[in-house]
């Protein structure tokens, strides 16, 4: 993280993603187990075919859970990236009209929702240099 403003995001991202994935998956995991413990009267040959399901239940499990988890961390990468660097492209374009350079443009991409403080920023630095 160059900027703390992209780790407070990328914070927020996670706990958005993961925390109700974790608890559906745990909720429904637990209804699973619970119904089957409430049906424990299964006769043996009814558990003997359940067992090699719940063994399948868990390495399925076992194997999907990372890549979710390092999906849900790279979609959180690219997001907070989305938000923070417009911040730390505005900050550093500030920074060298701070230093002097008054003929330096603000520039961000279409889509960035700083669009309106940057056009303002160029209007105000325009006005300062006819003075």
């Amino acid at each position: 993280m160059r900027h703390p403003i992209q780790a407070k995001y990328l914070l927020v991202v996670i706990v958005a993603m993961l925390a109700p994935t974790l608890v559906i998956g745990i909720c429904l995991y637990h209804l699973l187990f619970y119904l089957l413990a409430k049906q424990m009267a299964f006769p043996e040959a009814i558990m003997a075919n359940l067992v090699p399901v719940l063994d399948k239940v868990n390495a399925l499990l076992a194997l999907s859970l990372p890549i979710i988890t390092i999906t849900i961390l790279i979609f959180a990468v690219v997001i907070s990236h989305r938000f923070a660097g417009p911040i730390e492209r505005l900050e550093n374009d500030l920074d060298r009209i701070l230093e002097g350079d008054i003929h330096h443009k603000i520039h961000v991409r279409k889509k960035d929702d700083l669009k309106g403080i940057a056009t303002r920023i160029n209007a105000l630095v325009a006005r300062i240099k006819k003075q």
